[in-house]
């Protein structure tokens, strides 16, 4: 039987409470702005095996009674490996009409198992990989922006840093980022990050540390410890469970870190400054709308900031330190995100 901490079972409680209120105001909206759609079914694939994927999935479950209330279509949640995949795609009247895959290893068994012949459409949520995969011209490759949410971060960070207005901040502008290269998204989060920082803070800096693997706590500590050393201030990590491990320095040498994910604040309030959240629940919303409406497209694309795919956690006892030029400055960058560039 899986053991919780009496933190993470309040903070699950706290989660799924906020969606119960957040299902009454989509039911009281969509009473009038609905626009149903009888008989289009859908197959939701939940996250499997990566960091989070249950946290995720319960924000899945909401997605689906989202699209329910506010798009009138009919929404079966699929755990992973519990029904064979390659039978969601069984063409006829009973069959469904639109198959999403969420992560990547639940969108990779998709794709493999998806017959090439089927008149499903097929959806891959949450999606990037450089090599070629079967059925890439035929199925929806959807990758998340995430560097246009890291950006704001390194904003506030570098702003922070700067400028002292924190009183875990020292007198060097500097920030670090701590990455696992096993994160196919981990290129985006760098680059969003470092131009952030940049933005906020051009004398700034970014020392970047990567591990192998999301899981190499020993690696994100000693990458920690040394950012430490260097004046760090405030570290930025990728999703994965290494961050326990930055978040115990952090504690230890009185610092901030900012992760990805829906519960960072809940594991250290004092020291997690926010988190970035992605809203898997709006991407399922978009995607599905997308193919009721029969503007689905084979092939690669990104949902971001237009698409509301992420948000800035609430700052908690932080936000007295996040004053009224740095809150405008933030409303400024998130005006222009979606228009930066980050190729460079």
């Amino acid at each position: 039987m899986k053991r919780y901490t009496r933190s993470r079972f309040m903070s699950r409680i706290a989660t799924l409470t906020g969606l119960v209120c957040c299902l009454a105001f989509v039911s009281t909206f969509t009473s009038s702005c609905s626009k149903p759609t009888a008989g289009y079914k859908v197959a939701v694939i939940g996250f499997k095996d990566q960091y989070m994927a249950e946290e995720r999935n319960d924000l899945i479950q909401f997605g689906k009674t989202k699209v329910e209330a506010a798009l009138g279509a009919n929404v079966d949640f699929i755990r992973p490996g519990s029904l064979d995949t390659a039978g969601l795609f069984k063409d006829g009247p009973d069959g469904y009409d639109l198959v999403v895959a969420m992560g990547q290893n639940s969108s990779l068994d998709m794709l493999f198992a998806r017959p090439p012949d089927t008149t499903v459409a097929g959806v891959a949520l949450d999606f990037e990989i450089s090599q070629p995969v079967p059925g890439e011209n035929q199925v929806s490759l959807i990758r998340y922006r995430v560097e246009e949410g890291s950006y704001i971060c390194g904003f506030v960070a570098g702003w922070l840093t700067a400028r002292n207005d924190h009183p875990l901040t020292n007198s060097l502008p500097l920030t670090a980022f701590i990455g696992s290269l096993d994160d196919p998204l981990e290129p985006y989060y760098d680059g969003g990050f470092s131009k952030g920082v940049k933005a906020a803070s051009p004398a700034g800096g970014t020392h970047r540390y990567f591990i192998p693997k999301a899981d190499d706590s020993a690696k994100a500590k000693a990458a920690a410890e040394e950012a430490v050393k260097k004046g760090v201030d405030i570290i930025f990590c990728t999703p994965g469970s290494f961050n326990t491990a930055v978040i115990k320095v952090a504690e230890e040498k009185n610092i901030l870190v900012i992760l990805v994910g829906p519960e960072g604040s809940n594991n250290s309030p004092d020291h997690v400054l926010t988190s970035l959240i992605l809203r898997d629940d709006t991407a399922l919303l978009d995607a599905i709308e997308m193919g009721m409406d029969g503007g689905l497209k084979a092939g690669r694309s990104m949902l971001g900031s237009k698409d509301g795919l992420w948000s800035l956690a609430p700052f908690g006892d932080h936000d007295v330190y996040i004053r009224k030029e740095l809150k405008e400055a933030l409303s400024e960058q998130e005006e222009k995100v979606s228009s930066i560039d980050f190729s460079s």
